[in-house]
């Protein structure tokens, strides 16, 4: 039985988002898979734990609950009153918080796995720190992202599913890179845990497009419809987007038209996903109900 680890950070906010993610992922998982789960986070209480684990009680796999104070990233730059907290640099730190681990998978919480997840893990990255998928080249002429002349990729890669060579980057000391790059960065960046993966490391192996599927591309059959399209196309070539689209093991739910959860009309491989999870965990904010009442899909 393959044993594969997998992290995520989510906070209260996003409890619902997070409950069909890990559901979903455990729904795809193959019969020799097993998901050895961690989830970080700053606010979840003991009860809320409980009610994920009920959604691994009596399988093969596992979840765990483990706290990091928001302090930790005092001063990094956030979006204040808005999604990016302190908890998106949570993921840089997955290095350092699984020294049992020599590779680990981390991945959003705004995603539904359509895929296992073993073929991935077992890349091999033994020349590189993380791996992760490509958005654009970096270059001036960015699209979508921010251009930073630091940046010593070829490519930006998204921070959205990452594949991380943690043995590598504990001896190259990875996550005192990324102290460093907030600090010295700081108000600079836009994308913030984003920004401060692609400047703090250029050893960064690009994954299959299928390991983070737009849902403007996943959803529409006109390439041309997905506002995405206009960088991918720079990386990707139509054949290449269409065959990764047909093969999807992660959607991303990023971009318009917003979160499943808080639309009038949730997609339905996504709310058949929803309808499972406990119900305990069917936790709509005040900012879902009132994106979800002022959606126009």
């Amino acid at each position: 039985m393959s044993k594969i680890p997998v992290v995520f950070t989510f906070d209260k906010r996003i409890v619902l988002g997070a409950a069909v993610t890990i559901k979903s992922l455990l729904d795809c998982a193959k019969p020799e898979t097993e998901y050895d789960i961690y989830v970080y986070h700053p606010d979840i209480d003991e009860k809320t734990a409980k009610e994920f684990a009920k959604m691994t009680e009596g399988s093969r796999h596992s979840i765990t609950f483990e706290y990091i104070s928001k302090d930790k990233f005092k001063n990094a730059p956030i979006n204040k009153g808005g999604s990016w907290t302190e908890i998106v640099y949570y993921r840089l730190l997955v290095p350092e918080l699984l020294p049992q681990y020599d590779k680990v998978l981390y991945a959003d919480t705004d995603v539904l796995f359509k895929g296992d997840l073993s073929d991935v893990y077992n890349t091999d990255i033994s020349e590189y720190e993380c791996a992760a998928v490509a958005m654009e080249p970096n270059n001036e002429n960015m699209i979508c992202h921010k251009y930073f002349p630091e940046n010593k990729n070829e490519l930006t890669f998204i921070s959205s599913f990452i594949l991380f060579n943690c043995k590598k980057m504990r001896e190259e000391h990875f996550v005192d890179r990324v102290f460093d790059v907030i600090k010295t960065f700081n108000t600079r960046l836009k994308f913030f845990d984003l920004d401060t993966l692609n400047i703090a490391c250029d050893k960064i192996l690009p994954l299959p497009y299928r390991y983070g599927v737009f849902q403007s591309i996943y959803y529409n059959d006109d390439l041309n419809k997905s506002a995405e399209y206009s960088f991918l196309k720079n990386v990707y070539s139509d054949e290449e987007l269409l065959k990764e689209k047909a093969n999807t093991i992660m959607l991303h739910y990023a971009g318009k038209p917003g979160k499943p959860w808080r639309r009038k009309h949730v997609p339905e491989d996504y709310q058949k996903c929803l309808d499972t999870i406990p119900k305990s965990l069917k936790r709509y904010t005040f900012r879902d109900f009132r994106k979800k009442l002022f959606s126009k899909v």
